[in-house]
């Protein structure tokens, strides 16, 4: 679950399963930069997200969100869970199930039609599957990485086939 605070803007509480999934968070999160930000992660006295009253963020998305039963949720099982390989945030960023004909161009077109910075160098593997496309994404800082993820995590590539 997420929830951001309406009475200290810029901040969000962030539920997760288990307190090594929170120090997970906290150790590879915490003093990064987004969007000229750096990120302050911390522990809260709070135990739980109460939903409570939810608002209209600026972007007129709703302040409380529960993710709990989405299938995107890499975490949802301790099965699923022990699949995923954590990695402290890197300048480089791994893709997988995009479109078998997905090119460098496609990625800038994506970047720009997102607004967020191209990146500088883009490997696309060759030959690992017969339905989709992986690779690695570059960009020149982590902050650039970090903020690209943001946007592009889960993003939906128009396949031609």
């Amino acid at each position: 679950q997420v929830k951001f605070m309406k009475s200290k803007p810029g901040a969000a509480m962030v539920e997760m399963a288990d307190g090594y999934a929170v120090d997970r968070a906290i150790t590879h999160l915490n003093n990064n930069f987004m969007f000229g930000q750096k990120l302050n992660v911390c522990v809260s006295k709070q135990q739980a997200i109460m939903p409570g009253q939810s608002y209209g963020l600026e972007d007129g998305s709703c302040s409380y969100k529960d993710f709990s039963g989405s299938r995107n949720n890499r975490f949802s099982t301790p099965e699923q869970a022990a699949k995923n390989r954590i990695q402290h945030p890197s300048n480089v960023l791994h893709f997988f199930n995009a479109p078998l004909e997905v090119t460098e161009d496609n990625f800038y077109e994506i970047c720009d039609e997102l607004g967020v910075k191209r990146p500088s160098s883009v490997k696309v593997f060759s030959g690992k599957s017969e339905r989709s496309s992986s690779g690695l994404l570059e960009w020149d800082s982590k902050s650039d990485a970090l903020e690209t993820l943001g946007f592009l995590n889960h993003y939906q590539m128009k396949n031609p086939s």
